[in-house]
C-alpha cells in the first residue's frame, strides 16, 4: 500500500511533532548526546553559548548547567513550534535560555559573540551547511570552540536501516527516504572537511557508538514517524495494513529483541574544532 504525503517544507515538524519529538527523541537519543557534545567541546562556567538548529533545547539545556548563572545560552531554529516546546521545558533554567527564530545562515548574533558554537543533528537538514558553517565561524570569539554531530550513514544504523526498508514496502518510497534524511550528511572525512573549509581549525572527529533501546518494533515505528514530518501516516492507514507492517517490522528486528524490547547500536559523528 502506497500513502499519499502531504508536502512539507524540508525536515520540518508541527505542533505535536514537535512535541513527540521531545518526548521520545530527546530521551532516548538526543539528550545523552547533548551531554557528550558539550563535554567534548569544554563549556565551563561564565561561556557564552550558542546552540544553532536547537530544536527542544536539549544541547542548550546541557549548556546552561554548566555555564551556570554566569553563562549566556541562546538557542536558535527555524522551527517556531520546536521554539515553544524548549521554551516551555526550559522554564526555570539558571541561567534563562534565550530562543530565537532564525536560520542557520543567518544567525542574529554580532561577529564573536559566542564563545562555544554547538549544532547536533541540525547541520543535515540546512540546505546549504558550508554557508551555516561560516555563519558559525562569524559569530564564533577568537579562541573560541565549536562543536558539531550528525548522524553517520545509514548503513552504520541497522535498527534504522531496517525501518526504512519495512515502511518502503508498506508505506511507500516517499515515507522511507523522509526516514533517511537524518542520515544524508554522515560520511566522516566529509563533515570534517566542511568544518575546516569553514575556517576552523584543528578539527577532531570522533565517532560515537550509542545504544538505542524501545520498548517493542511498535513503538519504534510509532516514536519515529510521531516525531518526523510523517506525522500521523500510520493512523492513515487501514487496521489490515498496519497490522502487517508491524508485524513485518516485528520479524525484521527479531535478531535485536531481547526481554526488555529492542535494541541497536546507533553511530554518530562529532567533530570539535578551534576558531
Amino acid at each position: 500500500m502506497t500513502t499519499t504525503l502531504a508536502p512539507r517544507a524540508g525536515w520540518q515538524l508541527d505542533e505535536a511533532g514537535a512535541e513527540s519529538y521531545e518526548a521520545v527523541l530527546v530521551p532516548a537519543l538526543l539528550g545523552p548526546w547533548a551531554e557528550d557534545l558539550v563535554d567534548a567541546v569544554g563549556v565551563r562556567r561564565g561561556h557564552r553559548v550558542l546552540d544553532v538548529g536547537t530544536g527542544t533545547g536539549a544541547v542548550a539545556r546541557a549548556a546552561a548547567r554548566r555555564t551556570g548563572e554566569v553563562g549566556e545560552v541562546t538557542g536558535v531554529d527555524i522551527n517556531p513550534h520546536m521554539l515553544a516546546v524548549a521554551r516551555r521545558v526550559s522554564a526555570g533554567t539558571v541561567p534563562t535560555i534565550r530562543y530565537d527564530v532564525a536560520a542557520a545562515d543567518a544567525l542574529p548574533l554580532h561577529d564573536g559573540a559566542a564563545d562555544v558554537v554547538l549544532c547536533q543533528q541540525a547541520l543535515q537538514f540546512v540546505p546549504d551547511p558550508s554557508a551555516a558553517l561560516a555563519e558559525m565561524h562569524r559569530v564564533c570569539a577568537p579562541g573560541g570552540r565549536m562543536g558539531v554531530a550528525t548522524c553517520r550513514g545509514l548503513e552504520h544504523q541497522p535498527g534504522y536501516r531496517v525501518l526504512t526498508e519495512v515502511l518502503a514496502r508498506h508505506v511507500g518510497q516517499e515515507a522511507a527516504d523522509v526516514i533517511r534524511t537524518p542520515y544524508s550528511l554522515g560520511d566522516t572525512a566529509q563533515l570534517r572537511g566542511l568544518v575546516t573549509g569553514a575556517g576552523f581549525t584543528g578539527a577532531r572527529a570522533r565517532i560515537v557508538v550509542s545504544a538505542c533501546r524501545v520498548p517493542s518494533a511498535e513503538a519504534l515505528l510509532r516514536g519515529e514517524t510521531a516525531s518526523s514530518p510523517l506525522g500521523d501516516v500510520l493512523d492513515r492507514l487501514d487496521a489490515n495494513a498496519g497490522a502487517a507492517l508491524v508485524a513485518d517490522l516485528t520479524a525484521a528486528l527479531a535478531g535485536h529483541t531481547d526481554d526488555d524490547g529492542v535494541v541497536f547500536p546507533f553511530e554518530t559523528i562529532v567533530v570539535t574544532a578551534d576558531r
